[in-house]
Parts: C-alpha cells; sequence; structure tokens
C-alpha cells in the first residue's frame, strides 16, 4: 500500500498547519496535448463569431461551482466551413453568470438572454450589462402538487419571430418537476409511482413592436392534439428544418435525446405535429453521452442548414452535424451524424463532472498516476509521463477503462437511482485501488450510484493492467444481510449493499497483513469491515462501528435518507506525520480528523477543521493523497463538481 511508505519515515511532532497556500487545478504541463473542451458542471454554449475574424468561435456558459462564468473559447485553427472540428484555446473567463442563459440569433447577431433579462454586450462583458424585460421572470407557477423536491427549473427564454409579422416574439420554457416529486418513490417492483418530468413551451406573443415590445398573456404551444412536451429542460430551437419555409422545432430534454416538431401549418400560422425522436445515419436514435444536454440550432459548418451544437451534463460541448433527411409519409425528417466532442488546448485536468479521483502508480513504472471516477459512471486514467520526483508532473489525456475490450461503465438505468427515472444515465464512480485479492497486482474497489460495492480484479500485469467483470464485495453477516430503510432494491446474498455516492477505502488497518475495508454502512457510519482468513480463503466479517469521536460515540457521517444519504468521499492517510491514520473527509475541501487515541480496537478521531481556507465544494469535492515530488509526505487532491482536480500540498512539504 501506497501509505506504508509515509508511516516508514520517521515521524515528526508537528503543530497542526490548516492555513496552507496553495489548492489550485492541477495542470497538464503538456504542451502541444489536445483535450476534450469543457467548463465545469453543465454547458450552456453560444456558438458566435466573437473576435469578428470570420471563424466562429464559442461562449459557454456554466452555473456551477467552484468555475461558474462565462467562458470564452477562441477558435484557432480557422474557418468551420473548411474544418467543423478546430481546436479552441483555453477558455477565458468574461464574466460570472447566472443560470439558463441562452442565445438567440437575429438578422445576423446573437441576443442573449436568461429569465426576464436580456445582456448587451455578452460577447466581451457576459452578464454584466442587464436589459429588464417586461415580464415576471417566474411567471409560470408548478402545477403538480408533490411536495418533495424542486419545483420549476430550466427556466429558458429565447426571441424568435415566431409568426412572421416582423415582431420579435418570446417563448420560454419550463421545467415543472411538481408531480415527479424527485425522491424514493419506487413501489416494491422497481416502478416510479410519482408522475413523470414535464418540459412545455410557452409562447407569448408580441403585439407590440421589436423596438417596443408589448407582450400577450403566456400560452402553450400545443402539438397535434395535445401540449407539446418533452422530459424536461426542452432548449427548444425554432428554424426551418426542413426547408419549405416554415418554422419548425427541435427540442433537447433533460435526458439525453432530441425530438422534432415538423410545423404541419404555415409561416404566419404556425402548427405542430407530434414529436418524433431524431436519428442518426444508421438509424439509431440520436443521443449524447450524457444527459442534462442543451442543444442550440446553429449553422456551424456554413452549409446552409442547421446543425446543433450541444452542451453536455459535464461541461463539453458537441457538434452535432446535419446530414440530410429521412422521409416519412410525406414529411422530411433531418438526420445527424453522431455527436463529435469539440477539443481544445490543454490546460488543467478535468474528469467529467464531480471527479473523484485516487493517486496510484496504475502503469507500475515508478510515479504515481491518477484514476477518478465521475457522474457519468467512468473510471479514467491520466497517466503520468514526467517518472518520479517531479512535483508538477507532465500528464497525458484521460484514457477510459476498459473491461473485456469494452469501456467499463456503471449508469442507474431506468430505475437504479433512488432520485428516480431522470437520472438513467449517471454512474458516480467512486473508488480505490488496492490488491484486493492479495495476488501482487492492484484491483479496482468501486461503489457508485448503485450503492453495490464491487471489485474488478486486474488479470493483466503489474506494468499493463487489465480489469475482468466487476464482482460483489461479500460480507459475513451476522444473520441476512443488512437493506436500506429506502429504495426498493434489495441486497442478492451477502453482497454490501449500502449508502450510495461513499467511498469505499481499502487498507491494513490492523497490521495483520490483510486488506481490510473501511465505508459507510447502511445507516451512514463509517464502519470497519475487518478482513480474516477462513482455511484458504480470505474473508470480509461482520462490520464494526470502530471509527469514534472524542466522546466515544461512531461516528455517524451522514443521517439523512434516501438522495439525502451518503454522498460522503473520504480518505485515510497520516496527514500530520505523528504516526497515526488520520482520516480526509469531504467538505469545503477536506476536513481534517485526526486520530488522538485508540481504544479496544477503535479509532479515536477529532475534527481539526478544513485543510484550506479555499472553498471548492459544489455537490461534493472528493479528497485523496498524492505524492508526485517522492519526499514521503502526502499532499493533498481533491475533486471537485467542475470535474477538475485540486492540489495542495502538505504544510509539512513547504520550505
Amino acid at each position: 500500500m501506497r501509505f506504508l511508505a509515509f508511516s516508514l519515515l520517521a515521524i515528526l511532532t508537528v503543530d497542526h498547519a490548516l492555513g496552507a497556500d496553495g489548492l489550485e487545478p492541477l495542470r497538464y504541463n503538456h504542451p502541444g496535448l489536445v483535450v476534450d473542451l469543457g467548463v465545469g458542471l453543465w454547458a450552456w454554449p453560444l456558438p458566435t463569431d466573437v473576435d469578428q475574424d470570420g471563424d466562429f468561435d464559442l461562449i459557454v456558459s456554466c452555473p456551477d461551482k467552484p468555475s461558474n462564468g462565462v467562458w470564452y473559447f477562441e477558435n484557432v485553427t480557422g474557418d468551420t466551413r473548411q474544418n467543423a472540428m478546430p481546436v479552441f484555446k483555453p477558455a477565458r473567463l468574461l464574466s460570472k453568470t447566472q443560470k439558463y442563459v441562452m442565445p438567440s440569433y437575429i438578422d445576423g447577431k446573437m441576443r442573449t438572454l436568461s429569465p426576464g433579462v436580456e445582456y448587451a454586450n455578452f460577447e466581451t462583458k457576459g452578464i454584466e450589462e442587464k436589459i429588464t424585460l417586461p415580464v415576471d421572470p417566474n411567471f409560470h407557477k408548478p402545477l403538480g402538487n408533490q411536495p418533495k423536491g424542486p419545483k420549476v427549473r430550466h427556466n429558458q427564454w429565447r426571441y424568435v419571430d415566431y409568426d412572421g409579422d416582423q415582431a420579435l416574439d418570446l417563448v420560454v420554457a419550463v421545467e415543472d418537476w411538481s408531480y415527479y416529486g424527485w425522491d424514493d418513490a419506487w413501489d416494491t417492483n422497481g416502478r416510479w409511482v410519482n408522475g413523470p418530468l414535464h418540459g412545455w413551451i410557452y409562447l407569448l406573443r408580441n403585439e407590440g413592436t421589436t423596438q417596443k415590445p408589448k407582450y400577450a398573456a403566456p400560452e402553450f404551444l400545443q402539438a397535434g392534439e395535445s401540449r407539446l412536451e418533452v422530459f424536461g429542460c426542452p432548449s427548444p430551437n425554432f428554424e426551418d428544418f426542413d426547408g419549405d419555409g416554415d418554422l419548425d422545432l427541435i427540442c433537447g430534454e433533460f435526458l439525453d435525446k432530441f425530438t422534432y416538431f415538423e410545423n404541419v401549418g404555415t409561416r404566419s400560422k404556425p402548427r405542430y405535429a407530434p414529436g418524433v425522436r431524431l436519428s442518426s445515419m444508421d438509424g439509431s436514435e440520436l443521443a449524447m453521452d450524457l444527459e442534462m444536454i442543451v442543444p442550440v440550432a446553429f449553422d456551424w459548418d456554413k452549409d446552409g442548414d442547421f446543425d446543433l451544437i450541444v452542451g453536455d451534463e459535464d461541461g463539453r460541448v458537441a457538434f452535432v452535424e446535419n446530414t440530410g433527411f429521412r422521409s416519412t409519409k410525406g414529411s422530411k425528417i433531418p438526420v445527424f451524424a453522431k455527436p463529435k466532442y469539440f477539443q481544445q488546448q490543454a490546460d488543467t485536468l478535468k474528469c467529467g463532472a464531480l471527479a473523484t479521483p485516487f493517486g496510484f502508480d496504475w502503469d507500475g513504472d515508478g510515479d504515481m498516476d491518477l484514476l477518478s471516477g465521475n457522474t457519468a459512471g467512468y473510471i479514467e486514467y491520466f497517466e503520468n509521463l514526467s517518472g518520479s520526483g517531479v512535483e508538477a508532473p507532465k500528464w497525458n489525456r484521460p484514457e477510459r477503462l476498459e473491461v473485456d475490450g469494452k469501456v467499463f461503465r456503471i449508469m442507474a438505468g431506468p430505475n437504479g437511482s433512488i432520485q428516480g427515472p431522470a437520472e438513467a444515465k449517471w454512474g458516480y464512480t467512486t473508488l480505490c485501488v488496492a490488491d484486493w485479492d492479495h495476488d501482487g497486482l492492484p484491483d479496482i474497489v468501486l461503489n457508485s450510484i448503485l450503492g453495490r460495492v464491487v471489485w474488478l480484479k486486474n488479470i493483466g500485469t503489474r506494468t499493463a493492467p487489465k480489469l475482468a467483470q466487476p464482482q460483489p464485495i461479500n460480507v459475513e453477516w451476522n444473520g441476512e444481510s443488512p437493506r436500506l430503510a429506502w429504495g426498493w432494491e434489495r441486497p442478492q446474498g451477502k453482497e454490501l449493499l449500502t449508502q450510495w455516492r461513499t467511498t469505499p477505502y481499502v487498507y491494513d488497518f490492523n497490521g495483520d497483513g490483510l486488506l481490510d475495508l473501511s465505508m459507510l454502512d447502511s445507516e451512514g457510519y463509517l464502519a470497519f469491515f475487518e478482513r480474516a482468513k477462513l482455511g484458504d480463503q480470505v474473508i470480509v466479517k461482520h462490520p464494526r462501528r470502530a471509527f469514534l469521536d472524542e466522546s466515544n460515540r461512531p461516528l455517524q457521517l451522514n443521517s439523512g435518507a434516501a438522495g439525502k444519504s451518503g454522498r460522503r468521499k473520504l480518505c485515510f492517510v497520516d496527514w500530520d506525520r505523528d504516526g497515526k491514520l488520520d482520516l480526509l473527509l469531504n467538505s469545503a475541501n477536506a476536513d481534517f480528523f485526526k486520530q488522538v487515541d485508540t481504544m479496544k480496537g477503535n479509532w479515536i478521531l477529532k475534527n481539526a477543521g478544513t485543510l484550506a481556507k479555499k472553498n471548492i465544494e459544489g455537490h461534493d469535492v472528493s479528497p485523496t493523497v498524492v505524492d508526485f515530488d517522492g519526499n514521503g509526505i502526502p499532499d493533498f487532491l481533491g475533486g471537485a463538481e467542475d470535474g477538475r482536480l485540486y492540489y495542495m500540498r502538505n504544510p509539512l512539504s513547504l520550505p
């Protein structure tokens, strides 16, 4: 284990220094490397020629923490007519941002709105200059009656001359959660008993002029004989997609697909047919890699039709090319190529969103690499290209780990998330690297959105790891396998089914030569799963709540239920170098739980505060430790909501 090196070094008596400088994003330090373009959690793209040099650039609004902002990516490759996949410079911050910033393209210019507001000079000043619109930004009131969860999200405003009368109207798309209820609404068979997530579009007809608008009362758009609807986050795009002179409509959704509503009326009197799913050239449904997608119709490759520039949940932005039409019952339905994610010059390491890094020499070449999970459910590997002893290594672009020749990914599917079917494409992988089966090769132990703790056996070599299919972590329970007090899933056999999105940590806690496991149990207590030999086998014993606070009470790290449960990321390490194993626990960065004593096989931990003053927390920060410079002192690395990895040297490493 990597921590043994720390404990073998001479123990220093030091005061705990919380106020260390640092906590900055880890950089690639790799000139010439190209990686996926990305902001933090959730990309809202606004394609336009920012610098007026004749080629298209990208502005991306990102409403997350800690990388909230309007970000400008300059195209340095050239005209997208010749090269639709340019390489962009690293992002430059224009301003902070608000939620739901969207572009409208009017007479060759981009006009930018968020609820109730238009922004002047957006391309240069972001949201700094505001013009208030004469409409209540929150005019939509929730129509359902579910008491739990959010009520209205994704309040998306755009200008369009809806009826061709030369006066710009407003269209407002809303996402109404008040039927859905958000959390823990499954029956015993895994069926969602609450309502769906609704995505509706209002028309606010302009009865005045573009210069002096007078908006009529909002009215829902219809499709066929029913209210026009998608599964949340409609992101409406009104353009002439079939070339017949009127405005059709393409919508996104909260999940990953696209719906086309053909205008079967006229330019002045639109009438929309029921929606159909858009498809790719191979006939499969057009879908993004993740969810919470935000498409913007835009002729990116300048070929006369409307492509889609689509923001994804993990901050990436994709080009989805319009390739023509398919004819169905007299209708021409646009067909698109599969998404291609834009590229940028490498800047800071990024692993999707809500990154969960772990430092380990994965390829056995003597330096510390990084593996990380994320919301999408992947495990990504960042190879250290510098060798040992380099504090600021050169990194390779991330590689997604595979099992049996296919990229490994955990997803909730239609009923795997306690928070409902809207989270079908999330995985929330969080992991630890350790030789779980004691065969000399590092394996991966992980938890996820499912709460099922599994391990991936390394069937390769030390320098060329290869992973087998996941196997459950089985426990010798005293009686029946414990189940969670919520949700519909039950443990299978002896498997460990526990709180979701919580780090499993593997370490020889009792020094007997066998690697043990520590993680949250089904009630949110930090538990010790000791391993022992039983004949020729190594078993996992029934857990003990062996980690105590100063009052000798078991540490309950989360007492919440259902969707509020779990969500704790942790790391064990002798952080202050006093010879005792401490705990780092997610917080604004990480809380330092100093081990102050042991008692009858239990560990007494005292919360000594956060490691740093800087707050990088959105949903979570996932702590790990690294030792890039090889000095034997663990330094901090935290995976943040924006997917970036924030590095801070241990105060003991500072001059």
